[in-house]
């Protein structure tokens, strides 16, 4: 791809992430999404529109591989920290030696990067405010040597559910007057990991019921049925309906 190209830049504060990511997977977009506030950074890599890795930064602090696999329970202390050695005296990267001297499988190291880019892009889903910047770029090595390729719709729908804050749904869902329609299509929907109060909610929508109405025939609560509308919206598998009063005519 060559030399970086820097194509879009914002305000958290007025572009939340699940909006960024939806544009950037719309377009299928490779390259590097950076999130910066003030006690933290987080780099989110996409491969053609899908997320292909995530990693957080806090106060000088990465999360690193070696780290989640020893939590995970995939490595000893004393062989990670002799693999991080024959790392730094080699130049090489940790996965490619881990791998090659068997502690661990490809698949364990896969596990490891998905677990490290969910939780880095999930917690910058309840970010209030920063500022982010997409550059078009080549992914690093270890992007490609165990690749995975994250649907950005899941990764929405799961860093939403994580957050949890009725400020945020509010923002998207201020009245009960408001009316959703669905935007994908059955086929689409198949791919998509939804929980069993998002579908419920889901096949209530259509086009005509305000959020009211859906409330009243879901049999949920109201604050689980806001949040499955809400974490459906944000992953853009339901729209506003754009309604006009008789005034905006006069």
């Amino acid at each position: 791809m060559g030399g970086d190209i820097s194509v879009l830049s914002g305000d958290i504060n007025y572009f939340r992430l699940p909006e960024v990511l939806q544009m950037l997977a719309f377009q299928r977009l490779t390259g590097r999404l950076t999130l910066i506030n003030d006690e933290m950074s987080v780099e989110i890599y996409l491969r053609d529109g899908h997320v292909a890795f995530a990693s957080g930064e806090k106060r000088g602090f990465r999360e690193q591989l070696g780290n989640i696999l020893l939590r995970m329970g995939k490595v000893k202390e004393k062989a990670l920290n002799a693999a991080l050695e024959r790392c730094a005296s080699e130049g090489r990267r940790l996965g490619q030696v881990l791998a090659e001297e068997g502690l661990v499988t490809p698949e364990d190291i896969k596990n490891a990067l998905y677990r490290q880019t969910e939780r880095s892009t999930c917690r910058a889903m309840a970010w209030g405010e920063g500022l982010f910047y997409f550059r078009l770029c080549d992914l690093p090595d270890f992007a490609n040597d165990f690749p995975i390729e994250l649907r950005v719709e899941d990764m929405i729908l799961e860093g939403v559910r994580r957050i949890g804050e009725s400020r945020l749904i509010l923002e998207k869902i201020p009245n009960m007057e408001i009316v959703f329609r669905t935007v994908y299509g059955p086929d689409e929907l198949d791919s998509v990991s939804l929980k069993m109060d998002e579908r419920l909610v889901l096949g209530l929508v259509n086009g005509r019921r305000p959020v009211k109405e859906l409330i009243a025939m879901s049999g949920i609560s109201q604050l689980e049925c806001l949040r499955s509308l809400y974490a459906l919206f944000s992953a853009g598998i339901v729209k506003k309906v754009e309604t006009f009063s008789r005034t905006n005519y006069l």
